[in-house]
């Protein structure tokens, strides 16, 4: 096995794509030889940067002008870079793995001259640069990919209808490979003694905060329940999700500890008593973008399960299978109060029951086997 050698690439910051973390580290263990080409390599865990089975080639990130003549230049110098070192790194490797749509895009049919592994996060239809100026054979290069790899099984079934895939997309999920958070920075120290000595139930919101994550009607209902408290971890992504945490601070009571790279937000989720998951399709959408709330994906469910923190989300299908299948959490109407309420009291009454299903759910997604199975099938 360690005669293979895999070139990973990720353009986007690998610090908010945990999953990549988690894929590097999964190869590294099995004994895959790996040469990495991603952005802000410096934000990756140590115990990963210091694996001799991977070499590391940072690519940083394209300049971006406003005016749009010098960004077009700029971004075709910098594909232009990035191109280069993945022709000199698959010199080497047998398999190219892009994890990403930026990624793809970045790379152009680049990819098709390689055995390609198309990992994708997020459901996608057609790919496009600025906006829909430059269309991106997104299709086509899926259909020529070696294997195509997705998180959740109901998006490999909708990938491979609307790509027309011969074969349906493998599934690899949004698993943390290693809890490890490494040491306590000096940015976590208030935060952590805030949770160690909160004497109400912490009900803990974790990941960024959107437009699509609306936590208000959860936020509402938490504030009149005397014995929660709602704590919220994540950066806010744009002007409407500052004014949302801002709203959430201000009126509901809410307990905003900051945003941290990953890992070291897990050292928050062992002081969680209830993990909150919420994904709202946004009015006006397209079509796939409400396909990815409905059918999201989160890396949260795996992170909360893995410290036995039960689970309360809205009632969507990405949220109600894995609840209902292996009894790790329930579902509510999230704008209806009593539901809410009721969820947190069968939450409450099901709580060692549910404690132990979700560590069963963490310890039984075999990573290792999975990937095995992508490369050897």
């Amino acid at each position: 096995m360690s005669e293979i050698k895999i070139t990973v690439v990720e353009v986007n910051n690998v610090a908010v794509y945990p999953p990549v973390i988690s894929l590097l580290e999964c190869m590294a263990d099995i004994g895959f030889r790996i040469s990495f080409i991603g952005n802000n390599i410096a934000s990756i865990p140590i115990r990963l940067l210091e694996k001799s089975s991977i070499e590391f080639t940072e690519i940083g990130a394209p300049a971006r002008s406003r005016n749009i003549p010098k960004r077009l230049y700029d971004e075709h110098v910098y594909a232009y870079k990035v191109k280069n070192k993945v022709e000199k790194s698959m010199e080497e490797s047998e398999i190219l793995w892009t994890t990403s749509f930026n990624t793809v895009k970045v790379l152009g049919n680049l990819v098709t001259n390689y055995k390609n592994i198309m990992q994708f996060m997020e459901l996608i239809d057609e790919g496009y640069k600025f906006k829909h100026f430059f269309k991106i054979h997104l299709k086509e290069y899926a259909q020529k990919a070696w294997k195509v790899v997705v998180p959740e099984i109901n998006r490999a079934y909708i990938q491979k209808t609307i790509w027309d895939l011969e074969n349906l997309p493998y599934v690899f999920p949004n698993k943390p490979y290693n809890l490890e958070v490494g040491e306590i920075t000096e940015d976590m120290v208030i935060p952590l003694d805030k949770v160690s000595h909160e004497t109400k139930k912490i009900v803990l919101y974790l990941g960024g905060i959107w437009p699509d994550r609306d936590l208000k009607p959860f936020a509402s209902a938490i504030k009149d329940c005397g014995e929660y408290k709602l704590y919220i971890i994540g950066k806010a992504y744009g002007e409407s999700s500052e004014r949302h945490l801002e709203d959430l601070i201000s009126n509901y009571d809410v307990e905003y500890l900051g945003s941290f790279v990953a890992p070291k937000h897990l050292e928050f989720v062992k002081f969680a008593h209830i993990g909150i998951l919420s994904y709202t399709p946004v009015k006006n959408s397209t079509a796939f973008l409400a396909l990815n709330q409905l059918y999201c994906a989160p890396n949260k469910i795996y992170e909360y399960a893995a410290y036995r923190v039960p689970m309360i989300g809205n009632d969507i299908l990405g949220l109600k299978y894995p609840f209902e299948k292996y009894g790790i959490g329930y579902t509510c109407d999230e704008n209806d109060k009593m539901s809410v309420r009721e969820t947190l009291r069968m939450i409450e009454d099901n709580y060692s029951c549910l404690q132990d299903n979700c560590e069963k759910f963490y310890r039984n997604t075999d990573l290792k086997s999975l990937l095995l199975n992508i490369i050897n099938d």
